[in-house]
C-alpha cells in the first residue's frame, strides 16, 4: 500500500516540477535545470538532514555513475537508471526506519510529540529536504500521508508512523534527489535563480551538501538576490573547514592525482621504493595544494612555490637533511631545483617508466592539463623502434624528434616540455647525470600562436609558465567546470577570459577567483545558450 502512496506522491512531484513542455524554459538544458545529486552529495545531504553522527554508508551500495568528463560532479553523467532508482528506494526505506526507531533522530523532527502539529512537521522538514519552502499542494499531500500511516506501520505510534512514511516519501522525491531550479523568468537572456536555488548552488559547491541554517535564513531574507550578498555568504562558506575537502576533490581530479597510487619501480635501481610511497605522494601534493589556498595563493603559486609537506620516505627522495618520521612536516625545498607541483615527486614518478623518466608523458600532461592545449592523435609509429643515444633524452629524441615520423607534435610541442624534467629520475629524485652523461634540460617551447619560451631547466620552465595566459586560462576553465558542475558553454567565455586575465595581471588568489565566479550571473543564473565553445 505505502509503495502505491509514494508512487502517487513522486509522480505528482515530477509533474509539479514542470518537466512537461514549457516554452518559458525550453531553450535551457533540462539536465541543467535538474542536476541530480552525486552519490557523495546524497550521502552528505542525508547526514546533515538528519544530523547523523557519521555518514550512513548507503551510497556505497548505489549503482556507480559512468565516467564522463574530468569531474565526478558533472551533471551530464548523473542520470537515474532503473537500478539506481531501486537503490534510492531501498535507502529511503532504511533511513526512514532508522529515524522511526531512534528516539534521538526522531526528536530532531518532532521535538515535542505532545503538542506537535503535523502541518508544522511537514513544512519544517520539507523545507530542509527540498531545500526550499513547500508549496501548499505539497504540504497537503504529505500531511495526507499521516492519515493512513498507522495502517502501513502498525508497529509504531500514529505520529511516528506518519514521520516514517513522510521521510520515506520525501527521500524518493525528485525535489530531494535533484537540485531543482524552477525559476523561469528571463532577464537579459538568462534565468536568474531565486534565493533558495542560489543557496543550494553555494552549499553544494563548497560543502557538497545542503544549505545550513544561515543560508536558509539568507535566502528567506532576500540576502542572496544580488552579487554582494552572494559574495558575503560565499566567503563564510569558503572559510569553513569543510571547503578544504571539497577543493581537495577539485585538485585531485583536475591534476589526475589518483594516478599517483600503486606505482612500480625497478627494485634494482630503486631499492628503497615500495608501492605505499605512491599514496604518500598523493597526500604530499594535496597538502601542497591545500597550503596554496590557505595562504591565499594564486595560480602562479601552484607552479612556483617551494613549500612542501614530507615524511621520512619523501624526505629521502627530496634529499632533505633532518629527522623525519611518519607524520608530514612542512619544509622548504631547494629553489634551485624545485618549483611548484610539476617538480614534485608524485607528478614525476607517475610520468616515468620503471627505470627512466618519461618526457613524453610529462610533456603530454602539461600540454593537456596545465595549458589546455589540444594534441592531435599520435602517428602510426611501428611497435619496435631502435632507440639510439647515450642519455634518456637522446634515445627519446631518436624516435620522436626532428626527422622522425613523430616530429610534428613531439619535436615542437611535447618533447620540449618533457625534456625540462630530465633532471628528475623515475621516482622524482634530482639528478645531474644520466648513465654517466650530463643531463640536458634546456629547450624551447612554441605556443599555438607562435610565441616561444626558452628555458634551461624545470624551475625556469615552471616560472615562465606561471606568467603565461594559457596556464591561467586553463586553471580557471577547470575551476569553472567544477564550480558549475558542467562543461563550459559559449556563454561562459566572457567570464572565463576576464578571470584568466585578472588571475595573471592581478595575481588573484584562488579564493578570490572563486568569489568572483559566484558573484557573476554565470553562477547566479542559468544561461539559455547551452552551446559549447569548442
Amino acid at each position: 500500500m505505502y509503495r502505491l502512496i509514494l508512487g502517487i506522491v513522486i509522480a505528482a512531484g515530477v509533474a509539479g516540477a514542470g518537466c512537461g513542455r514549457d516554452t518559458a524554459f525550453e531553450p535551457a538544458s533540462a539536465v541543467d535545470r535538474f542536476p541530480r545529486l552525486s552519490h557523495a552529495q546524497w550521502e552528505a545531504t542525508v547526514q546533515d538532514l538528519f544530523g547523523l553522527p557519521e555518514p550512513s554508508g548507503l551510497s556505497s551500495t548505489f549503482q556507480p555513475d559512468p565516467q564522463l568528463g574530468r569531474f565526478d560532479n558533472n551533471i551530464a553523467r548523473l542520470g537515474v537508471t532503473s537500478g539506481l532508482w531501486q537503490d534510492y528506494q531501498r535507502a529511503a526505506e532504511l533511513i526512514a526506519a532508522r529515524v522511526a526507531t531512534d528516539s534521538t533522530l526522531l526528536a530532531k523532527i518532532v521535538p515535542e510529540p505532545a503538542t506537535a502539529q503535523i502541518r508544522d512537521i511537514v513544512t519544517t522538514f520539507g523545507l530542509r529536504a527540498f531545500r526550499r519552502p513547500l508549496k501548499e499542494a505539497e504540504i497537503e499531500r504529505y500531511v495526507g500521508l499521516f492519515d493512513g500511516a498507522a495502517a502501513v506501520f502498525p508497529e509504531h505510534a500514529p505520529l511516528t508512523a506518519g514521520v516514517r512514511l513522510m521521510v520515506q516519501g520525501m527521500l524518493q522525491s525528485p525535489f530531494f534527489l535533484y537540485r531543482t531550479e524552477l525559476s523561469t523568468a528571463v532577464v537579459e537572456g538568462a534565468m536568474p535563480l531565486d534565493g533558495y536555488e542560489v543557496a543550494s548552488r553555494l552549499s553544494y559547491l563548497f560543502w557538497s551538501s545542503m544549505p545550513d541554517r544561515e543560508l536558509f535564513a539568507a535566502a528567506q531574507a532576500g540576502e542572496l538576490a544580488d552579487a554582494e550578498g552572494v559574495r558575503r555568504h560565499a566567503s563564510r562558506l569558503f572559510d569553513d573547514p569543510r571547503t578544504r575537502e571539497q577543493f581537495r576533490r577539485f585538485h585531485y581530479q583536475a591534476f589526475s592525482i589518483a594516478e599517483y597510487a600503486d606505482l612500480d619501480k625497478d627494485p634494482i635501481l630503486f631499492p628503497a621504493w615500495r608501492r605505499e610511497i605512491g599514496g604518500m605522494m598523493q597526500e604530499e601534493i594535496l597538502r601542497f595544494l591545500d597550503g596554496v589556498i590557505t595562504a591565499d595563493g594564486g595560480v602562479a603559486d601552484l607552479l612556483t612555490s617551494t613549500k612542501a609537506y614530507v615524511n621520512a620516505d619523501l624526505a629521502k627522495i627530496y634529499d632533505l637533511d633532518g629527522t623525519f618520521g611518519a607524520d608530514y612536516q612542512e619544509v622548504e625545498l631547494d629553489p634551485a631545483t624545485r618549483a611548484g607541483l610539476l617538480t614534485r615527486a608524485g607528478f614525476l614518478a607517475r610520468n616515468a617508466t620503471l627505470e627512466d623518466p618519461d618526457p613524453i608523458h610529462r610533456g603530454v600532461f602539461i600540454n593537456l592539463d596545465v595549458l589546455c592545449r589540444t594534441i592531435s592523435a599520435p602517428p602510426d609509429i611501428p611497435d619496435v623502434l631502435e632507440r639510439t643515444g647515450n642519455t634518456n633524452r637522446e634515445r627519446v629524441d631518436s624516435i620522436t624528434g626532428q626527422g622522425t615520423c613523430g616530429e610534428g607534435c613531439h619535436h615542437t610541442v611535447i618533447n620540449p616540455i618533457g625534456f625540462a624534467f630530465e633532471s628528475f629520475d623515475a621516482v622524482g629524485a634530482y639528478r645531474t647525470s644520466d648513465r654517466g652523461f650530463p643531463v640536458d634540460t634546456a629547450a624551447t617551447y612554441k605556443f599555438a600562436d607562435g610565441r616561444t619560451i626558452t628555458y634551461g631547466n624545470a624551475v625556469e620552465l615552471s616560472q615562465q609558465l606561471a606568467k603565461t595566459p594559457e596556464v591561467h586560462g586553463c586553471y580557471t576553465t577547470h575551476l569553472l567546470e567544477f564550480m558549475l558542475g558542467r562543461d563550459v558553454l559559449r556563454a561562459d567565455r566572457e567570464v572565463l577570459d576576464r578571470l584568466a586575465e585578472q588571475s595573471l595581471a592581478e595575481r588573484l588568489s584562488i579564493k578570490e577567483l572563486v568569489l568572483t565566479v559566484v558573484s557573476t550571473n554565470t553562477f547566479r543564473a542559468r544561461s539559455l545558450d547551452v552551446r559549447s565553445p569548442r
